[in-house]
């Protein structure tokens, strides 16, 4: 406990006194097993995340894709699950091709972005335009 005391008045002087570290907390801590797969799945969140925006982002996405879908989805009071992935999916299909030759990245397509993640970003996409959308704020010309 003595030295545990010093290293703690010594890790004080170096860090000032607006930033006090305890160490008792550092050291007591629990490992984490899990925290490979937790640094995993929060990178998978990260780039799916990339995709997403990237999406959103994507001017000729929209003019090809999203405008035709909007027209079809202000029409529509409330749209299934079904309805729309099959609605947003040509788009998420041509964005992660997108994506994946300007990222560069290697391996199979469909390893990279298999079915339930695609179809996670068309209930995305569906979740952030649908205001707008009933609102029509999404017209051509």
């Amino acid at each position: 406990m003595i030295i545990l005391d010093l290293v703690i008045r010594l890790v004080i002087g170096h860090v000032g006194l607006g930033n006090i570290m305890i160490l008792k907390e550092f050291f007591s801590r629990p490992i984490d097993i899990d925290q490979h797969q937790k640094s995993k799945d929060s990178a998978t969140a990260t780039w799916m995340d990339d995709l997403f925006y990237f999406i959103i982002d994507h001017d000729k996405l929209h003019k090809d894709y999203f405008f035709p879908i909007a027209k079809k989805l202000g029409g529509l009071r409330e749209a299934a699950e079904s309805s729309v992935i099959e609605l947003f999916m040509p788009m998420v299909i041509k964005g992660c091709k997108e994506f994946y030759h300007n990222k560069k990245m290697e391996g199979r397509m469909s390893k990279r972005f298999p079915l339930e993640l695609r179809e996670e970003i068309c209930k995305r996409l569906y979740d952030h335009y649908y205001e707008d959308v009933k609102s029509s704020k999404y017209r051509l010309g």
